[in-house]
Formats: C-alpha cells, structure tokens, sequence
C-alpha cells in the first residue's frame, strides 16, 4: 500500500509541475487574443436584371454560406430591393485581418448551371450602410451592409 501511496504522490507533485509551468503560457495567450469584424446585409438591389424585362432568382453568398439558404432563392424585379429579413438576416463574424468573399448568385432552372454575377473581397472597414456593387456587365445589383469592429 506504502508503494501504491508514493506512486500517486509521485504522479500528483509531476501534474502540479505541469500545471504551475503552463499557467504563464495561457496567460501570454490571453493578452494577445484576435479583434472581431462583424459583417451585417443590410438590403440588396437589383440596378439591372439579367433576364431584362423578367425576374432574377437571387442568392447572396458570405464566405460560402448562401443565405436565404435550404435551397431557395430570393426574387427580383427590376428596381426591386429586398431587405435583410428576406435573406433570413445574413452575417458574418470573423477575425478582423482576414478577407471576406461576398457574391451574388443567379438562381437557373437545372440542369442549368447556377451564374455567379459577380464575387467582392472585403476587409473590415467600420461603417454603416456601405455600399458594394455587384456586375457582370449585364446584370447589376447594388448591396448596402454595415462593418464593426
């Protein structure tokens, strides 16, 4: 039993060594932690339609996630701008020296492919309703988004 108790003891003093040399690196960590860019849609404007004279079925892309999402797109008529709540309020966080991708996507009838109109990159930039336009050279669509940090 002698031998049992000294084994633990053992293990316990070489845990509390352990823990007493890592307790400075988590707090080095701490002090040097990532600053966030929140990126907010605020509404989404179709300047010019692709299909001229008719409707767009629309997806709006952040970094990969399409919002409205579950496979439906939004419908656009020409001048029509649709806001956030219609996307189902899409945003992004991320760390604030990283770059965001934002595109604008043309829903098509499969077996059709889907027509990216355009793709912007981002950094964050603080602001309220910024703007950002989106074209192919026929189509056009014009967002308004908000930036913090």
């Amino acid at each position: 039993m002698n031998r049992f108790r000294n084994g633990l003891l053992t293990i316990a003093a070489a845990l509390l060594t352990i823990a007493v040399g890592a307790a400075p690196a988590q707090a080095t960590s701490a002090a040097t932690s990532t600053s966030w860019c929140s990126f907010e849609f605020v509404s989404l404007t179709a300047t010019n339609l692709w299909h001229d004279g008719g409707k767009d079925w629309i997806w709006f892309v952040m970094d990969g996630w399409y919002f409205p999402g579950n496979t439906k797109s939004i419908q656009f008529f020409q001048g029509t701008t649709q806001t956030a709540g219609t996307f189902g309020n899409p945003r992004l966080v991320m760390p604030d020296t990283d770059t965001a991708t934002f595109q604008v996507v043309l829903d098509r009838t499969w077996p059709t492919a889907n027509l990216v109109i355009d793709s912007n990159q981002l950094t964050c930039v603080n602001g309220t309703n910024l703007s950002l336009r989106f074209s192919d050279g026929d189509a056009t669509y014009d967002l308004k988004y908000n930036a913090v940090w």
